[in-house]
């Protein structure tokens, strides 16, 4: 060996060689994985893909397809108060089990072009739907039951019936079809109102049919009396 050898340079090289592999070996694998890293993506429809090149061409190396917009189909979105299940009414749904509840009925559809189908969710609303019954001096509100008095009273409207409260306005007086404006009300022998045809359009008119209630008299006067006020 040379007099003039140094042994610390050798040392050195052979450490900065160790470094120098190192790098290289760091740099390969940053080479890898940005030579899979997504350089480009492209959107079609519902569907995002990724690329490793530059210019979206090539296979994707990746995708995910965003929710598909559905819409509400008004016309076959309804409220149906007594549901009764049917595969012709709501093809292709699988049946609820609500037959008899209130139950709202939700359409849906995608787009008119590629996703057409309606599909049908059912909800059922019956406890958000005051239904009841009654019996006894009670009814049964959704299962609650609550005491209600009637008054026993004479002529009282109100009776409890098996499905609930009743009002009997059978006694109320009827209005008068097609009445005629300004015409007298008149009764019939059911103490219904009735239009009498005769118009309030003239003094004499009054006086005339004054005379016809009270007679000649005018109950007292005369229908000169009444045409002129009584005076």
């Amino acid at each position: 060996m040379p007099a003039n050898y140094n042994t610390n340079n050798l040392v050195k090289l052979g450490a900065l060689q160790s470094l120098a592999q190192r790098t290289k070996t760091e740099l390969d694998a940053l080479d890898t994985k940005f030579s899979s890293a997504f350089r480009s993506m492209s959107v079609s429809g519902n569907t995002v893909s990724f690329f490793t090149s530059t210019d979206a061409s090539g296979t994707a190396a990746a995708t995910f397809n965003f929710p598909e917009e559905i819409f509400l189909d008004q016309l076959q979105t309804q409220f149906v108060s007594n549901f009764a299940f049917s595969t012709t009414t709501y093809p292709g749904a699988t049946d609820p089990n609500l037959d008899g509840k209130p139950v709202f009925v939700l359409a849906v559809k995608g787009d008119a072009t590629t996703n057409p189908t309606l599909t049908y969710s059912f909800v059922n609303v019956e406890y958000l739907v005051d239904t009841y019954t009654a019996s006894d001096n009670s009814i049964n509100i959704n299962g609650y039951t609550v005491n209600v008095k009637v008054s026993a009273a004479a002529n009282n409207a109100i009776t409890l019936q098996s499905d609930g409260l009743h009002v009997d306005i059978s006694g109320k007086t009827d209005k008068v079809a097609n009445a005629t404006d300004g015409n007298f009300a008149g009764l019939d022998a059911n103490g219904n109102l009735t239009d009498s045809g005769v118009a309030i359009s003239a003094d004499a008119d009054v006086a005339a049919m004054i005379t016809d209630v009270f007679g000649a008299s005018g109950g007292g006067g005369n229908e000169s009396d009444v045409q002129n006020g009584g005076e």
